[in-house]
């Protein structure tokens, strides 16, 4: 069986409830079976679950996702600073492991509220990373935030880079000496970035961080692109974007050590 990890994808119904004001919210559903039905399809093994922003801070339907398929499923939830530790430890018993922040259009200095600053403390630890979707100078001040945390930071759509790889400060950051240690970077939405050169901004990356930093997501259903994506485009890019030497580590190897924990510890500051 495939070894594959789809480590970006988004799984809503009717029936969830969503944020206040969310942003954007899908006039469809995207349940459970459908996501995995498509796995199945592709031979992908596995797959990390995403708390999509519409909901927010409302993650049931994902801990019942996990619930269900605790084999097959890992999660991403997205949390109210002032969440409880019984909701955090049920949370790691199903299978999350780590927590999103979605703050495009947010500004970053709301982190340092002491609120913010003792949930970082305790995700420190429970061992979860946190994941961010952000872009320009937001990501940065938000890198900066965390920079001495003791957190593993994965960064969403490649950074969500702008122009040029070999002049986008977020790349800048994510290249620059030491960030091997600290960041994992997700190769995944294409339409969420505005870079000129997607197989550029990979070809930096990895160089730059080596394959056991990078890590494929497909970001199932494509929500507000619907219609310029799918599965089988998903996978032909990471095949474009990456060398095929490279492929088994960023799509296999090295999430099943960050997500699942096979090999060397996920949260070790050493090169791997």
């Amino acid at each position: 069986m495939s070894r594959i990890i789809d480590t970006h994808a988004h799984v809503f119904t009717q029936q969830c409830r969503t944020a206040r004001n969310p942003r954007h919210r899908p006039h469809y559903e995207a349940p459970l079976e459908t996501y995995l039905d498509l796995l199945d399809r592709f031979g992908i093994a596995k797959g990390v679950l995403v708390q999509p922003s519409f909901l927010g801070t409302h993650n049931d339907y994902l801990m019942d996702c996990l619930r269900r398929y605790p084999d097959r499923l890992k999660g991403v939830a997205v949390v109210d600073p002032q969440v409880a530790d019984a909701t955090l430890d049920e949370m790691t018993t199903l299978g999350i492991r780590g927590t999103r922040l979605n703050w495009i259009g947010r500004d970053a200095e709301d982190l340092r509220s002491p609120e913010w600053t003792d949930l970082f403390s305790r995700l420190e630890t429970r061992g979860w990373h946190v994941e961010i979707q952000a872009e320009g100078s937001t990501l940065l001040a938000i890198l900066d935030l965390l920079a001495n945390r003791d957190l593993d930071l994965v960064i969403d759509h490649f950074g969500r880079p702008r122009g040029t790889a070999w002049r986008d400060p977020v790349l800048d950051r994510l290249c620059a000496p030491g960030a091997a240690q600290r960041y994992w970077v997700k190769c995944s939405a294409p339409y969420r970035s505005r870079a000129d050169d997607l197989q550029a901004v990979s070809k930096r990356l990895l160089d730059a961080l080596g394959p056991h930093r990078l890590m494929w997501g497909s970001d199932w259903p494509w929500t507000e692109h619907e219609h310029l994506y799918s599965f089988e485009k998903a996978l032909q890019d990471i095949e474009h974007w990456l060398p095929a030497a490279d492929l088994e580590q960023v799509m296999s190897d090295t999430p099943r050590r960050f997500y699942l924990g096979e090999g060397k510890s996920t949260h070790s500051r050493e090169e791997v």
